[in-house]
């Protein structure tokens, strides 16, 4: 019967690995995306409608047009939408883009570039580290009254 604490423990601190790797991936993602994309500025062009999602709404998914440095006019649509549009017709906004893709476009902003992996690493750490800490208080309890 004791061994049922030892498994919950075991895997919570798992899942919080897990998390953490997963964000650490996502990170190195990130950063590397980051080291080889040049940065320029791109003007909203619209925004894609698509329905779904957990509550059946319609969501809008911004599109933004800039010019690479060889002069290419690349168009992109964001990863990330909202019910409401954000943005004014031919509004500038800075971007990064991979000079060998310009396709692979992202804004640069705190919630496009640093949400995901923030989440993914700081669930983790919560999860292990307060697994960890609450095993052992625990310990220490019970040498306490020992």
């Amino acid at each position: 019967m004791r061994k049922s604490p030892i498994v919950l423990f075991v895997s919570v601190v798992l899942v919080g690995l897990v998390l953490l790797g997963l964000g650490l991936v996502e990170l190195g993602g990130t950063i590397a995306f980051l080291a080889r994309a040049e940065q320029t500025d791109a003007r909203f062009a619209g925004a894609v409608a698509r329905s779904g999602g957990n509550h059946g709404g319609t969501f809008l998914y911004p599109t933004f047009r800039f010019t690479t440095r060889e002069g290419r006019v690349v168009t992109f649509t964001s990863s990330s939408g909202s019910t409401g549009q954000p943005y004014a017709e031919g509004e500038r906004v800075r971007i990064a883009y991979d000079p060998g893709r310009p396709e692979d476009a992202r804004l640069l902003s705190f919630l496009t570039l640093w949400i995901v992996p923030g989440l993914l690493c700081g669930a983790g750490l919560l999860l292990a580290g307060g697994a960890v800490l609450v095993r052992v208080a625990l310990a220490r309890q019970r040498r306490g009254r020992a």
